[in-house]
Parts: C-alpha cells; sequence; structure tokens
C-alpha cells in the first residue's frame, strides 16, 4: 500500500505556528537569509516570512517522521509546500530549500509589494469561474483564474480590487463561498512570469538530488522521479496554476491508500475527503499529533 506526505501552501498560517519548532531549524533559517522568524501580529502579512515559516515548520516535522522511520512513497506539496516535498524526497537539503524559499518569495514580493493577492471561490467549476473572470476583467485592476484545488474550488488571482468586484459577482452567480484569501502577492498566474524569469538563475544554479521517491508535480499534476522536472517544476509554479484536483487523482490511480498531511492546517485533507470519502485515508499530524500519527500509521500499513 502506498503512502504520501502532502505540504500545504499558503493560507492556513497564522500566530503560534512556529512555537513547536526547535531553534536550530529558525537559527538554520537566519543564517541562510538573515530573517529571523520571530512571530509578531503583523508577520504572516509579509509573503518573505510566511513563505520561510511554513517551509521551516514542513521540514521539521519531515524530519520527526523519519525519525520514527516513517517514509514517503509519493510527495505532493501545494504551491510553496511543492519546495517541502521536494526536501521531504531529498531533491533539496535543508539549506538548499530556505535559500530557494527565499530568493522565490523576495522576487514575488518585490513585484507586488501591495494591492494584489489572491481569492477563493467554491461552489462553480472552472469554465463557470473563468467565464465570470472573463465577464468582469479589467485591464486597470487585472484578476486571472488560478488554482484548481477540486472540481468545485477554484482560485483567482490579481487585483484585490478587481478581485473583490469578481468575488462579488461570484455570489450572485450562487457560489457557496467567495473571499479574499491570506496570500499577500498574485501567485499562480500569468503576473508572475517576469517573476519566473528573475527566479530562473537560482533554481538552475542549485545542485539537485535524484528524488528518494514519486514528486507530483503542481504544474501538469503528473508523476516524476527525475529530478530536472522537479526542477522545471519549482521555477515554474509560480506562475501555472497550482493543478491539485489532477495530483489528487494521480495519487489514487497510483495507489495511494494513506497520507499525512504536515502542518499547519487542514486544508488538502479536507479536499482528499471531500473527494474520495474514506478510499484514501488522512492523517492529519494538527489534528491528530506526532504520536497518534505515528500508531495510525503503523496501525493501517
Amino acid at each position: 500500500m502506498s503512502s504520501g506526505f502532502l505540504f500545504p501552501g499558503q493560507g492556513g498560517q497564522g500566530l503560534g505556528m512556529l512555537k513547536d519548532v526547535p531553534k536550530e531549524y529558525i537559527e538554520a533559517c537566519q543564517k541562510i537569509t538573515g530573517i529571523l522568524l520571530e512571530e509578531t501580529p503583523l508577520c504572516y502579512e509579509d509573503t518573505v516570512f510566511t513563505q520561510l515559516a511554513l517551509v521551516v515548520k514542513a521540514a521539521f516535522y519531515t524530519d520527526e517522521l523519519k525519525k520514527r522511520e516513517i517514509y514517503p512513497e509519493l510527495v505532493a506539496g501545494h504551491s510553496i509546500g511543492a519546495f517541502a516535498a521536494a526536501y521531504a524526497c531529498g531533491v533539496l537539503n535543508l539549506n538548499e530549500m530556505l535559500a530557494l524559499v527565499y530568493h522565490r518569495a523576495s522576487l514575488m514580493k518585490k513585484a507586488y509589494p501591495s494591492g494584489f493577492g489572491m481569492g477563493v471561490i467554491v461552489g462553480l467549476t472552472r469554465s463557470e469561474v473563468e467565464e465570470l473572470v472573463a465577464k468582469t476583467f479589467d485591464e486597470a485592476h487585472p484578476v486571472y483564474v488560478s488554482n484548481e484545488n477540486c472540481p468545485m474550488q477554484q482560485t483567482i488571482s490579481g487585483s484585490i480590487q478587481g478581485m473583490e468586484h469578481t468575488l462579488e459577482a461570484a455570489k450572485q452567480y450562487q457560489a457557496q463561498t467567495a473571499k479574499l484569501l491570506k496570500v499577500a502577492v498574485p501567485s499562480h498566474c500569468l503576473l508572475m512570469e517576469d517573476t519566473v524569469e528573475a527566479f530562473a538563475p537560482f533554481v538552475e544554479h542549485t545542485q539537485l538530488a535524484p528524488p528518494s521517491c514519486t514528486y507530483l508535480k503542481n504544474t501538469d499534476g503528473r508523476a516524476t522521479t527525475d529530478k530536472e522536472e522537479i526542477r522545471q517544476d519549482l521555477l515554474n509554479n509560480i506562475a501555472h496554476p497550482v493543478q491539485w484536483n489532477k495530483i489528487m487523482d494521480v495519487t489514487k490511480e497510483l495507489g495511494m491508500k494513506m497520507a499525512i498531511e504536515l502542518p499547519p492546517g487542514k486544508t488538502l485533507t479536507n479536499l482528499y475527503q471531500a473527494k474520495f470519502g474514506e478510499e484514501i485515508r488522512l492523517l492529519n499530524l494538527e489534528q491528530h499529533g506526532m504520536e497518534d500519527t505515528v500508531f495510525l500509521y503503523e496501525k493501517w500499513r
């Protein structure tokens, strides 16, 4: 039976998220990036802090699971979670991951320091959201369809002013939910194409190791064990929609029967359960805690 590690993207972060992360991980981040991950009430409004905090937390819990002899056969990460997935399968070491995430986040912030972000629409199909975005599009305040998280959950990216107009229209279309997300940049759309170009030298000059297990790509949802394909996925996912709905289908096709979602939050757990019910068993590390997660993992294996 195949098992996987799942790593969330931005959105589930919150004050106190790093309180259980040992100081050596915080110190490693500061040494590589110059940024001290010291939490304050406003720290998670900054995408550089947020992205680094997410991968530092993911690295710690990945290491803790491996210390307990729990290793993934598949890894998948949503957006910034792809870097944690690359760490979990050994393609990146900790220092390499931190350096890449720092440059990625800094370039994203430089491109769109304010006034841009992401939103989510639940209850409409991909084609319905595409039609809605086309009808409400304003070149002065651009909005684009971005991630497909599941058949009835899409994200949009762009100008906050433009998204507010689009989200209000989505409510008139009877969307179940239409709201802004806690993401400070317009990720996963063509607004980030220049950022991909600026980020490319950092990715291209990083030494990657062969993956120890299968990696699911953000950009097309496909599985790979080719480190160069992973390199391209880490680079290009900034400007491409995350194909999470396809990733879920592919993990099922590959025989994944159980997965552990690493902190923070339970976004990916909810998406899998909504799509597959009990067909794939999800262990949410934040919800179950480490010891119960290990117990249930060994029991279900």
